[in-house]
């Protein structure tokens, strides 16, 4: 993870200079605030005419009661290239995340932390001079690693069930954007 975000930050930093000064976007992902209320907010940095990187972060601190809890924070980036031009139509993207939950809603709890990385497809619709609206979906890999654990109500009871490491390819991105374009 280390070496994705140095990788990432010299990117950046080498890319700066090159940027167009008014393109910076806002966003947020309104599929994450739908699922149990998870608070996002994401930034895409124009890198070159047709390409951006775009780094989200997610934070869920919610724990309803002793038997259902939402926690959960990750980080996403994604290097984005654009057909036409950046911030507007279609564009599709390499992207990469990290997550570390304890999450549990009925009979079991599970908590530990996942990896992975895809690529995705997306479109921005633009619905204002400086607001979007923004689609994307995206497969690869995800690495995880979590112990499994029965939801009782007192903590002496809990029957663990062990860790589980598990690799599978499937969906790795999923967003309903609304993004504000900063010049």
């Amino acid at each position: 993870m280390k070496k994705i975000i140095a990788l990432l930050l010299v990117l950046f930093a080498f890319a700066a200079p090159r940027a167009e000064a008014q393109k910076i976007a806002l966003r947020s992902n309104a599929l994450a605030w739908a699922a149990c209320g998870t608070t996002n907010l994401g930034l895409e940095v124009a890198l070159w005419p047709r390409l951006t990187l775009d780094v989200e972060g997610f934070c869920n601190p919610w724990e309803f009661d002793s038997h259902r809890q939402s926690k959960l924070w990750a980080s996403q980036g994604e290097l984005r290239l654009w057909f036409c031009r950046k911030f507007t139509g279609h564009f599709i993207g390499l992207h990469g995340g990290y997550a570390d939950y304890d999450w549990g809603m009925c009979k079991y709890r599970y908590e530990g932390w996942s990896l992975g990385g895809g690529l995705s497809y997306g479109y921005a619709l633009p619905i204002a001079r400086r607001w979007r609206l923004e689609a994307n979906l995206g497969a690869g890999y995800i690495h995880r690693s979590y112990d499994k654990s029965d939801r009782v109500q007192y903590p002496d009871d809990v029957v663990m069930y062990g860790r589980t490491v598990s690799d599978r390819f499937g969906l790795t991105r999923a967003g309903l954007n609304v993004v504000f374009l900063i010049h």
